[in-house]
């Protein structure tokens, strides 16, 4: 039987990039959809090809009565509500990303508890583990030293979100699913701030404007797992199907790519030639980050990722040409000597 068929379901944060997979995702399944989003990274447009079939609340997660609201009568509440931003963004403002991102975990979270929601996801984030952490990274070491120093203050919001889960589970008897998102991307990314995007859309947004040299920060060799949003969405739903001890568990897989091959597939795949510069005097992140699935294969019967990553690129040059029609020229040469 579907697990999700007629269930009364909750997304916080529902209009965002993750919600603009999952929403539609959970329509397909048969649940009955309320979105909360105070839309202030998430627009209703991310939600076009379902809005007959969802409620939409506008309202913000940080607010204890809206989180009380909106979580009686739910049989599951998702929370994919967060402040998620680029790294260069993260690193100057940690104080801000860790009091909001607390908040608009913590709230809902309690409130759903009182108001007796049957089950309840966490989203953490792979910033939870510091930047020399073994890698692929098992779950177990997401408490290990400090997070992830660029994304500090976001990492200890995620790692409190955790803790608070796991005390809920544990005192309470609440059924909770934890995930760790890696790196997603998807043709449903919208754009923000150059300071404030993510790594996969700037690089494609920069290479496909022109940039020429296009100068890429830290040495190209840092290396991330890269999971497309209908992958990302697929194994999170199933992840909550059947897990809900609040056991954190890795969304993202072993394979890793090397910045510098991800610019190579960006330029295959748009045509583009720029010269390409590493600015080793920049930030980088962590220098590896790729996750240990095996939990997650044991959740979703050695689901492995269905979008390869020229796949995946070439349906962030279609996010490119929807968001941005007026700078799509033809491809070209982006090098004088070609």
């Amino acid at each position: 039987m579907n697990y999700w068929s007629g269930k009364r379901v909750a997304v916080g944060g529902g209009c965002g990039f993750l919600g603009s997979y999952v929403v539609p995702e959970l329509v397909q399944c048969g649940a009955r959809v309320t979105v909360v989003d105070n839309l202030e990274n998430g627009y209703l447009d991310n939600l076009a090809s379902v809005s007959s079939d969802v409620e939409m609340i506008t309202a913000d997660l940080r607010d204890r009565d809206v989180c009380d609201r909106v979580t009686r009568g739910q049989d599951v509440f998702l929370n994919l509500a967060a402040k998620a931003f680029g790294m260069e963004y993260s690193r100057t403002h940690h104080a801000e990303m860790l009091l909001d991102n607390l908040m608009a975990g913590l709230l809902p979270l309690a409130a759903a508890r009182q108001n007796n929601v049957g089950r309840f996801m966490v989203v953490s984030s792979s910033c939870v583990y510091p930047d020399d952490i073994e890698v692929p990274t098992a779950e177990g070491t997401g408490f290990v030293g400090s997070p992830e120093i660029v994304n500090e203050g976001y990492g200890w919001a995620k790692r409190m979100q955790e803790q608070a889960a796991t005390y809920y589970a544990r005192d309470q008897g609440m059924q909770i699913a934890v995930v760790r998102p890696f790196n997603m991307y998807g043709g449903n990314y919208r754009w923000k701030a150059a300071e404030k995007a993510h790594v996969v859309p700037t690089l494609v947004k920069r290479v496909l404007d022109g940039e020429d040299p296009l100068v890429v920060w830290g040495s190209g060799q840092q290396r991330r797992n890269l999971l497309h949003g209908r992958d990302a969405a697929h194994v999170i739903l199933k992840v909550v199907e059947r897990s809900s001890d609040a056991r954190p568990v890795n969304i993202g897989y072993e394979d890793d790519t090397p910045i510098a091959e991800l610019v190579e597939v960006i330029c295959d795949v748009t045509g583009r030639r720029p010269q390409v510069i590493f600015d080793r005097t920049k930030p980088e992140g962590a220098f590896r980050k790729c996750a240990d699935a095996t939990r997650l294969r044991s959740l979703t019967d050695g689901y492995e990722p269905k979008v390869s990553l020229k796949e995946g690129i070439a349906d962030m040059v279609k996010w490119y040409q929807r968001s941005f029609s007026s700078a799509t020229a033809s491809p070209r040469s982006g090098r004088a000597d070609e």
